[in-house]
């Protein structure tokens, strides 16, 4: 009986060892939260609450934050990056291109946004 009992105790060991490492590593979702201080403390609560449902991967909900963060500053350079994340993970790549160029437009200062891979991709860089 006690054989069984630490067969058992062995299994489910190994069983949660095996559950805990499974899969590859998840894939990482360049998304950036707003500046500190920022003057439209709406726009900013709208982007940093899309990049909660980007690294998630809930890209439509997060496009819908985006697109509200921007309505509220149309010069939001780490939305229209973020939006243009999103939409790439949607496979909608020339409305992503479109959002990577207002970013690059307006964040060109930015090493997170103009250094990027993604939105040099895009943009054919």
């Amino acid at each position: 009986m006690k054989t069984f009992g630490g067969f058992v105790v062995a299994f489910m060991v190994l069983f949660t060892l095996t559950a805990c490492s499974g899969g590859p590593p998840a894939k990482q979702i360049p998304a950036l939260m707003s500046p500190a201080g920022m003057a439209d403390p709406s726009a900013a609560a709208k982007n940093n609450e899309g990049v909660d449902h980007l690294v998630q991967g809930h890209y439509g909900i997060s496009e819908t934050f985006f697109k509200d963060a921007i309505a509220a500053k149309h010069n939001f350079a780490e939305a229209h990056f973020n939006l243009g994340v999103a939409l790439d993970g949607m496979e909608k790549h020339e409305d992503a291109k479109s959002s990577f160029q207002k970013a690059q437009e307006f964040g060109a200062s930015n090493p997170k946004i103009a250094d990027n891979e993604i939105l040099k991709k895009h943009l054919g860089m």
